[in-house]
């Protein structure tokens, strides 16, 4: 059975992306980064994940990028402080 997989944008201060970015070069994870024009201080990396992955992706944004956002492949934005079981409902319904 294949595994299932999300789209997922993580919208960060661009000054920790590079914290980010390293755990996704160590997990093998491809990303994409995107600059916002009107909004020099974030940054947009999007990764093609599983749940696993997302997991451990998400303890580390909440323990270290707590001011950042998730955006779920339904559009639904979520603040990096919640627990990642709330995450994990919405990604299944």
């Amino acid at each position: 059975m294949e595994e299932k997989r999300f789209s997922i944008d993580i919208v960060l201060k661009k000054t920790k992306r590079w914290n980010f970015k390293e755990i996704l070069i160590e997990k093998n994870i491809v990303y994409c980064e995107w600059f916002m024009e009107l909004n020099e201080d974030v940054s947009i990396i999007s990764v093609d994940v599983n749940i696993e992955e997302l997991e451990d992706l998400y303890n580390f944004i909440l323990n270290q990028l707590s001011e950042s956002r998730i955006v779920l492949p339904n559009g639904t934005r979520l603040k990096a402080k919640l627990p990642f079981d709330i995450i994990k409902t919405k990604l299944v319904k």
